[in-house]
């Protein structure tokens, strides 16, 4: 799932997002639906329709319902994003990150609409989502510190923090520290686990096991992530029962 930050960034996006899923589903899109929003009826996005011989449906003014599928769609993650900000109390300035966590759990439950039994997530990719490492949205959790982050003998092992998501296509849980750095990080203790065990967890972790966490929790510049797995050739996907799936590519983003 991707936020536009104009409305001329959509053919890029666009563009980006066809290559992706003619590769994935191995078939060419035939059919694009979508409203009379001049960013969809440009002569640029008309020229690359004509390339990959893609008809464009457009609804007529004022009926929303022509597209009832995305609109409903739309209408449930607004309602799942909501629901989860309020009941954990989470900032509303955080909506889009929300909505993302919703994106990615949807695209990991079944649904009337489907085979039954079947996931978005199973569909797309063809292998069953695994969702041991998912954990309930806003809790607090603690970003396990390398040692060179904690002052001195008698420092904190970890950093407080409230669970906001998972990055795309990394190994890692997104968390925002009580100071307000947004970082990414896999070595994360839950409150469901005993408080306890962070100072414990801390002691365990071999030197390699930590790399992510050391880079990611470098200072914030200007609201934006910090990305704590900054070495992508640190994630290895070893195959499909261990590891996170990348929600640019699910069906319902």
């Amino acid at each position: 799932m991707v936020f536009l930050q104009k409305k001329s960034d959509l053919l890029s996006e666009y563009k980006k997002w066809l290559t992706k899923a003619q590769l994935h589903t191995g078939t060419k899109i035939q059919i694009l639906r979508s409203d009379n929003g001049g960013e969809y009826v440009s002569n640029a996005f008309k020229a690359l329709h004509d390339e990959n011989g893609t008809t464009h449906q457009t609804t007529v003014p004022d009926t929303p319902q022509q597209n009832g599928v995305a609109e409903r769609l739309n209408r449930v993650l607004v309602e799942m994003a909501r629901t989860m900000m309020r009941h954990n109390d989470v900032d509303l300035d955080l909506w889009a990150g929300t909505i993302k966590t919703a994106v990615y759990i949807k695209n990991r439950v079944t649904s009337r609409a489907l085979p039954v039994g079947k996931t978005p997530f199973e569909l797309w990719t063809g292998n069953k989502p695994n969702v041991s490492h998912m954990r309930v949205f806003g809790s607090t959790c603690w970003v396990v510190l390398h040692k060179s982050h904690i002052g001195g003998k008698f420092g904190d092992k970890a950093a407080k923090g409230v669970f906001l998501g998972y990055p795309d296509g990394r190994k890692a849980y997104k968390v925002i520290l009580d100071d307000g750095k947004v970082v990414k990080a896999r070595r994360v203790v839950f409150a469901e686990t005993n408080v306890s065990e962070v100072a414990e967890a801390a002691e365990e972790l071999p030197e390699d096991e930590v790399v992510e966490v050391q880079t990611g929790l470098r200072s914030a510049s200007d609201g934006e992530d910090v990305d704590a797995d900054n070495d992508d050739k640190d994630y290895k996907q070893d195959n499909g029962s261990d590891k996170f799936a990348d929600d640019n590519q699910g069906l319902s983003g």
